[in-house]
């Protein structure tokens, strides 16, 4: 399935050969735009392809490409929930790393991707969907169907203060 954004960015499922464009967007907006240091970038991208090739069943990723280049991605994880006596194989997803270049976005690529992702959770019959949207993306879901229920009560495991509680 292929979709198309408004300046005629191509959306398609990403495959093991995306690998490597999908770590370099994902180093770029994690360093570039969250100020995060770490691996190298060629040992990330090393990492990233092994961390993903065991995750093929479970991580969809969605990639656009304007004039051949990447310049956004999108990810569905789906997992399994617990069964219940109507439904034994119920799973559900979330909408994860959805990234588009600086320079692209408001374009509707963004859009393009998260519709994709949705589809995907669709066909795979996928109960429901969750983001963690940031404040500026907020809208872009919002436009797609997502609704804010205020029943998700998070707890931040990964923070200092967190830790800290422990």
């Amino acid at each position: 399935m292929h979709h198309t954004a408004q300046i005629a960015a191509t959306i398609r499922r990403a495959g093991a050969a995306d690998s490597a464009a999908l770590a370099q967007l994902r180093w770029l907006w994690r360093t570039s735009e969250r100020g995060e240091v770490g691996l190298t970038p060629a040992a990330f991208e090393a990492a990233f392809t092994d961390w993903w090739s065991a995750r093929q069943s479970s991580h969809v990723a969605y990639i656009a490409e304007h004039g051949g280049d990447p310049v956004g991605m999108a990810w569905l994880a789906v997992f399994d929930r617990i069964p219940q006596p109507r439904d034994l194989g119920r799973q559900a997803g979330n909408v994860q790393s959805v990234f588009v270049l600086e320079e692209l976005r408001n374009q509707g690529i963004g859009s393009a991707l998260v519709e994709a992702v949705i589809a995907e959770a669709r066909t795979r019959g996928v109960g429901y969907l969750i983001v963690h949207p940031s404040e500026r993306a907020s809208r872009l879901y919002e436009r797609l169907g997502f609704a804010d229920t205020n029943r998700l009560i998070h707890l931040d495991l990964d923070t200092p203060a967190a830790a800290a509680r422990e």
